[in-house]
């Protein structure tokens, strides 16, 4: 059980986080998906990440694409070589975090990227941090499912959509939003330009100094 309950505290110790700081770190993250020579969003992305008060709340929350169900990838306008390496015929990226800023305290993290493969059947994979708020109609607050092995706190969906059978819940690491965006796009562009922590620079990293 001991593994489980730390990465839960891990989780829990993730959330102290200012927004500021953390949609700052999305926005850079934004900017380089958007820029050439390869680029899968669109030019200034990082300003379509909006800020806004959550209503009837002291929260404020940031999102991308919320309305029109995410931000389009521009997967074509890829060059040919990338494109090999690419499953999805097309794909959007959504982006929700929700802070109590007095607190300086990521409340809830919502990061999915959906679209169609080639045979246009459905694919989507998303990043989950549920509020951790206790509520009457939430009294375990992020504590959802029976236990943190099956269901921990910051987790990922992977499959045609969120709702197929059976609903697989992978634990995730404790990273922040902006790494969390980088991991969904690598996983749909697979390549090299998209792969913020190469091999080689990993292998470089852990060399005694």
């Amino acid at each position: 059980m001991r593994p489980w309950v730390d990465l839960y505290v891990q989780h829990q110790a993730l959330r102290a986080m200012n927004d500021r700081e953390a949609a700052n770190e999305v926005r850079q993250v934004l900017r380089k998906l958007s820029e050439k020579p390869y680029a899968v969003l669109r030019r200034d992305a990082q300003a379509r990440l909006v800020e806004g008060r959550v209503p009837q709340s002291p929260s404020v929350q940031y999102t991308l694409g919320r309305e029109r169900g995410g931000e389009e990838l521009e997967l074509a306008a890829l060059p040919p070589p990338l494109q090999e390496a690419v499953a999805l015929r097309n794909a959007r990226l959504a982006v929700l975090l929700r802070f109590d800023r007095r607190a300086e305290r990521l409340q809830e993290l919502n990061i999915m990227l959906s679209g169609q493969r080639h045979d246009d059947s459905p694919w989507a994979v998303a990043v989950h941090l549920p509020h951790d708020r206790q509520t009457a109609d939430r009294p375990q607050g992020d504590r959802d499912g029976i236990g943190a092995c099956g269901h921990a706190a910051l987790h990922c969906h992977v499959g045609p959509t969120l709702d197929h059978e059976p609903k697989v819940r992978v634990p995730f690491p404790p990273l922040r939003p902006a790494q969390l965006v980088e991991w969904a796009v690598s996983q749909v562009v697979p390549t090299a330009e998209f792969e913020p922590a190469p091999w080689s620079g990993v292998e470089a990293m852990l060399r005694p100094s």
